[in-house]
């Protein structure tokens, strides 16, 4: 299984998960143009992507959704509410036969890739975070929630590849010239995961076997990648396994690091 995310943080996102057999999406909240000229300079074409999975229906998410279907026949997986919202209140002039309709915990297979969503807590109608297994290699995406249940804890826990939110420092947040209104959905727990609560989080699920570690959808005026860090290396300083693990910062406009398990 290969990772490479494309695009990360409130302007866009989108991440590749590859297989010897298997090509998706993860969300594509890039332009049309831009998702494409991204794949190629990893030496993958459009029509080579199996299916498609969106988180949510916030346009960094789905940016480049409309024009691809138009373009290109590949299978769309999303929540019911994800599917109401897309095609009700953005209006999206989309070719339906294409989308495909998930249910939390229910499994997908495309080849040799399983893909389970799971509900998590953001405000949007329906949005999902996933769990992909090819065989016994685990990956969780989960970006874009304002906290993680402890049942979702349980479903994600003992991964070998974690993209997860690290949005904000709280701190940081409370600086911007941000409205108190707009702060406060951030921080609540429909808006987006703090550094802290995502690295405390992780300490509790990861395992001997967990390898990379990309923090991902980070702010740009409430957040600093050296701030990240530190406090990855204050958190993490007394977990045996620390050395083992390979953390990322994603970023919104370098496509990133390629891992591989």
């Amino acid at each position: 299984m290969k990772v490479t995310i494309l695009a990360s943080g409130s302007k866009g996102n989108a991440t590749l998960i590859e297989t010897n057999e298997t090509k998706i999406l993860l969300d594509v909240g890039l332009s049309y143009k831009n998702l494409v000229l991204k794949l190629i300079e990893i030496n993958v074409g459009i029509n080579e992507i199996d299916a498609i999975f969106i988180t949510h229906e916030h346009i960094d998410h789905i940016k480049g959704l409309d024009t691809l279907i138009k373009k290109n026949n590949i299978n769309i997986y999303l929540s019911h509410g994800t599917y109401e919202a897309i095609v009700t209140h953005r209006k999206f002039g989309v070719t339906y036969e294409y989308f495909n309709i998930c249910k939390s915990d229910q499994m997908i297979k495309i080849n040799n890739l399983d893909v389970i969503p799971f509900l998590i807590s953001h405000d949007a109608l329906e949005p999902f975070g996933y769990v992909l297994y090819e065989g016994k290699k685990k990956l969780v995406y989960l970006t874009d929630t304002g906290y993680i249940s402890q049942v979702n804890e349980e479903k994600i826990k003992d991964a070998d590849i974690y993209i997860i939110e690290a949005n904000h420092n709280i701190e940081m947040l409370m600086c911007t010239n941000r409205p108190w209104n707009l702060k406060q959905r951030i921080l609540g727990n429909f808006g987006h995961l703090n550094n802290e609560d995502t690295l405390y989080t992780l300490l509790r699920i990861v395992n001997v076997n967990t390898k990379f570690i990309y923090l991902a959808h980070i702010s740009e005026e409430a957040n600093n990648h050296d701030l990240l860090m530190l406090t990855v290396n204050e958190i993490f300083s007394n977990y045996d396994h620390y050395d083992k693990i390979k953390f990322f910062i994603a970023k919104q406009y370098e496509t990133s690091e390629i891992s591989e398990i």
